[in-house]
């Protein structure tokens, strides 16, 4: 009987572990619909890792041309690669975009004008979060500007071809937004973490603008998307480095909420390929995907403060005179 105890019980508990564990990844939402994509042209910033790569990959599979819109143009080209060996379908072509480069932005959106001016949908997926200070190559506060002026900038310089194709925009957020502010006395600048504050502020509040950016487009005419892909097992903390004890210590966190980043990439899919936005869904413009379905989001969405948010930002990345 000991012997049995011994065998039993763990294998019970591992059995139970693993349904729960099942459980959740079903509640968490996939996009079953194998949608005919051949002929739609699908931009992903970031598209070389993590989530942009998994949703490229999503895209491709299902017959889609995707830009991999990437910093490094070789990590692209070998996420090319991979995807290719696994689908025959679908076409992908690698372009060079720094969202931290206000030049590397206006020379992308040159190159697609004149390469790719009829384009189905942008995602901007790419973003991070880092510990320590840094700024753009333009002195921009790093999560601020990669996060929010970079996308604000692109999308904004893409806004005709946008308009005329009618193309969807989709933007990669957090509900971690809901733990953020907007402070225009240190917009782009670096601030220190507020007193009692856990999270990184800076990321959060980068979140915070991506919604109001949404609500602007939203306002403006664009069909316009916003999720969060929930905690997902990318590189994206890399910069935090985390030790073999941290995965110890948040096991219970990997267990119960990590994701895979292609469990993750399904709400981007979602946006980009289902969801319907419209008045009497998104009455006040604060709507985010989560879990492959529409939720409204816990902050109140100011206009005041969105509207100003999108003249500030016109001003900081200097396109104040070419905003629509």
């Amino acid at each position: 009987m000991v012997i049995l105890s011994t065998v039993l019980i763990p294998a019970g508990i591992a059995a139970g572990l693993y349904l729960i564990r099942k459980q959740r990844e079903y509640s968490w939402g996939w996009v079953h619909k194998q949608h005919d994509l051949r002929g739609k042209i699908f931009i992903v910033t970031g598209a070389n890792t993590g989530l942009g790569f998994e949703t490229t990959r999503g895209l491709v599979k299902r017959g889609a041309t995707v830009i991999l819109a990437c910093r490094n143009l070789r990590k692209a080209n070998e996420a090319i690669e991979k995807i290719k060996a696994e689908f025959k379908s679908g076409e992908m072509i690698a372009m060079e975009l720094d969202l931290a480069n206000f030049d590397s932005i206006r020379k992308f959106v040159k190159e697609i004008k004149e390469k790719v001016p009829k384009f189905d949908c942008l995602i901007n997926n790419a973003g991070l979060a880092v510990q320590d200070e840094q700024l753009t190559a333009d002195g921009i506060e790093l999560h601020t500007g990669t996060n929010h002026i970079g996308p604000f900038m692109l999308t904004n310089l893409l806004m005709d071809d946008i308009k005329r194709n009618n193309a969807r925009v989709v933007i990669v957020s957090s509900k971690m937004h809901e733990r953020a502010t907007v402070d225009f006395e240190t917009f782009g600048k670096y601030s220190p973490k507020p007193a009692g504050e856990r999270s990184n502020h800076l990321y959060n509040n980068s979140k915070l603008m991506n919604f109001y950016f949404a609500k602007e487009l939203y306002k403006r005419g664009i069909d316009v998307h916003v999720c969060c892909p929930g905690l997902c097992n990318t590189d994206f903390f890399r910069d935090y480095d985390p030790k073999f004890y941290h995965y110890v210590l948040f096991s219970p966190v990997i267990l119960f909420m990590l994701r895979s980043a292609e469990q993750g990439s399904q709400n981007i899919l979602f946006c980009a390929l289902e969801n319907v936005n419209t008045d009497d869904q998104n009455p006040d413009k604060s709507y985010i995907i989560y879990d492959c379905k529409q939720h409204k989001s816990k902050i109140d969405l100011s206009d005041d403060v969105s509207e100003k948010l999108w003249i500030e930002s016109a001003k900081l990345c200097g396109i104040i005179k070419e905003i629509h």
